[in-house]
């Protein structure tokens, strides 16, 4: 059997559909292919559930050295590839299916389409219904969408490889020993509601550095705040790191998901709103203290790893205070050293 999975949008949500990859190639034992964008294809590097990875250039992603005529015919070519491959099922990866997911399916040949979603349409055979309750997270809605190919099981954990090499230079060139927590500060959010101010990681980290002996390190989405295609924060982590250049703080610039993944790696545990940066941690196995805007907790929480889920009745990141994020980094440290034994210097 040979099955397509579309992941054609963000980092997040790709991540959160590798526990469907991954029982797809143990349960059923078939070959998993899946199709992703240029942006999101490193979150699938390494993962030895995938037989292939199509990888196609959304317009907007481009960058100086490719025309938009090469982007097209180049997407011309994984159409007609995957039309020769033929697919016995294609799952759309999206937590609701829309049409530019459809165009890719059109050239499948698949005789069972499966989606998420409210809207029936002729091409999805297998239409799973969204579950009204908010406490169904997505990566359960994901593999609610195994039941017509007769898998019933419980999802696994998310996966993602760091390259062991990146990991390794990344820790001798920041020093990191491991004879203290390291304390991963991650700054970017693509929704307003969803950023933290630069002032509050600024007290928030010498708050931690006083209380606890602790490594803190700064990770952000790279690039300038006007950037059109990938807005980053750059000026942001500038400033954080000029106001705290007498801590123990270190900004660790990662200029692809790669780095992100390898300099994440180094962390016991990371701050971060709800995002892609969030979902990484959960897949790395970072206990997580997930500040939430207007997006559902229930729904986007980290999946299987030790968390605490911070959100106000305005559903504004930008109004938690310094001390709600800080005790939530203290309680759940505790509750990690406590269950995993871990006994770095304690200092509090």
């Amino acid at each position: 059997m040979k099955v397509l999975v579309i992941c054609r949008d963000n980092i997040g949500d790709t991540i959160l559909t590798t526990p469907l990859i991954g029982a797809l190639s143990e349960i059923l034992h078939c070959q998993v292919d899946v199709l992703v964008n240029s942006y999101n294809a490193e979150v699938l590097k390494g993962n030895a559930h995938v037989a292939k990875i199509y990888t196609y250039t959304k317009t907007h992603h481009r960058d100086n050295t490719s025309s938009i005529i090469k982007i097209i015919a180049y997407r011309i070519k994984i159409l007609f590839e995957i039309k020769k491959s033929d697919y016995d099922a294609v799952i759309i990866g999206k937590g609701v299916w829309d049409k530019r997911a459809l165009h890719w399916v059109r050239f499948s040949k698949a005789k069972r389409i499966i989606a998420l979603g409210k809207r029936p349409h002729p091409k999805i055979t297998d239409l799973i219904p969204l579950c009204p309750s908010p406490y169904v997270h997505f990566v359960e809605l994901f593999h609610h969408m195994l039941a017509p190919l007769g898998i019933d099981s419980r999802p696994g954990r998310l996966e993602l490889h760091a390259q062991t090499e990146l990991v390794d230079f990344y820790r001798k060139r920041y020093a990191i020993n491991g004879d203290k927590w390291v304390i991963a500060l991650q700054l970017s959010s693509r929704k307003v509601t969803q950023r933290w101010p630069a002032e509050n990681f600024i007290a928030l980290a010498r708050r931690l550095a006083m209380t606890i002996p602790c490594r803190l390190i700064l990770l952000w989405s790279p690039g300038a705040t006007d950037n059109p295609r990938h807005p980053g924060d750059d000026d942001k982590a500038r400033y954080i790191a000029e106001a705290c250049r007498d801590l123990p703080l270190t900004p660790i610039p990662t200029l692809t998901l790669s780095e992100l993944f390898a300099a994440m790696s180094l962390c016991d545990l990371l701050v971060s709103s709800d995002g892609g940066a969030m979902h990484v941690g959960a897949a790395l196995d970072k206990p997580t203290v997930a500040l939430f805007g207007d997006s559902d907790p229930g729904h986007w929480a980290p999946w299987q790893v030790p968390h605490r889920i911070l959100q106000n009745v305005e559903k504004d990141v930008r109004t938690l205070s310094v001390d709600k994020v800080f005790h939530a980094v203290m309680n759940l440290r505790a509750a990690c050293r406590d269950s995993q034994g871990i006994d770095k210097a304690v200092g509090d």
